[in-house]
């Protein structure tokens, strides 16, 4: 059942950067990020009524509660429509392959969890070929201040998606998600009203589609499927989807017409053969912890 959630949040979450591209033809990167983030949240209280869940947050929720929903809701859903339309969704939707790499780094001082070898050959690997990737965004003239607003995200994300490993084990996914898309919507709708416009042409229908569908599945099913994903097998299995999301990315862009190198291509298809050896180790970790016979 993972690995069916797995599958499926990735292609979600692939075709989510050409939803913003087509979202930011009408709307600031502020406003999709307030306006998804709010049609997530409610998409997911409804399904938590459906299934009544009981829940009860305590005090020392709170603090991890708020940083999570800062570096995992607020900045990144509205760094991303930023830089996808300055940059291109092909090219942001790759920087994402880095969550694993953070995920393990930053699993050390927070988890205490440290990772096998084939892990850590991989992830160098893998670090090697998303270094060709920004090699390749600054031949395309990105400053290096955007490169690190794009590096920046990923990071958040790792930590994010630990910090929820570490903190908030003991709240059901659903709400987890719905509280950090409400946050996200409280802090972001009022910087939307007040900082950007609506533009109103032949690009409004489609924008307005394509924020609802990022808002119903980006915003709320994947994000369901991906906490679930971490609560049953933590944050670098959950993580490994960030993997998958760049093919889907390159796949969007060249039939978006936006540039492919073949550097970008061969990073890639390098990066997938490491998602394959290094998730291949942690199910075989994960059986072995269960039987008694390793202790990580």
């Amino acid at each position: 059942m993972q690995y069916i959630l797995f599958v499926i949040t990735s292609l979600i979450w692939g075709g989510a950067f050409f939803l913003m591209k087509k979202a930011g033809l009408a709307f600031g990167p502020l406003t999709i990020g307030a306006s998804t983030t709010f049609g997530g949240a409610l998409v997911l209280w409804i399904s938590w009524l459906v299934k009544q869940k009981t829940w009860k947050i305590r005090r020392q929720h709170l603090i991890p509660l708020s940083i999570v929903s800062l570096l995992g809701y607020i900045f990144p859903y509205a760094a991303q429509p930023f830089l996808v339309k300055l940059i291109g969704h092909g090219f942001i939707g790759m920087m994402v392959a880095l969550v694993p790499s953070f995920t393990i780094l930053v699993s050390i001082p927070l988890l205490g969890v440290y990772p096998s070898r084939k892990q850590f050959l991989g992830i160098l690997i893998g670090m090697v070929c998303l270094s060709l990737m920004v090699i390749d965004g600054l031949d395309r003239n990105v400053s290096w201040f955007y490169l690190f607003m794009a590096l920046s995200v990923p990071l958040c994300y790792a930590v994010s998606n630990t910090l929820v490993q570490r903190s908030l084990q003991d709240l059901p996914p659903i709400i987890l998600v719905a509280l950090f898309m409400t946050a996200g919507a409280i802090a972001l709708t009022p910087l939307a009203l007040i900082f950007e416009t609506i533009t109103i042409d032949d690009n409004f229908v489609p924008a307005i589609i394509a924020i609802i569908l990022l808002s119903i599945f980006a915003r709320g099913v994947a994000m369901l499927f991906f906490y679930k994903m971490i609560k049953v097998n933590g944050p670098l299995f959950a993580g490994m989807v960030t993997y998958v999301i760049p093919v889907e990315a390159l796949m969007w862009s060249w039939l978006d017409n936006e540039r492919i190198t073949l550097m970008q291509v061969s990073a890639i298809l390098i990066v997938l053969l490491v998602v394959g050896m290094v998730q291949r180790d942690i199910v075989r970790r994960q059986n072995i912890t269960s039987t008694g016979k390793l202790k990580c």
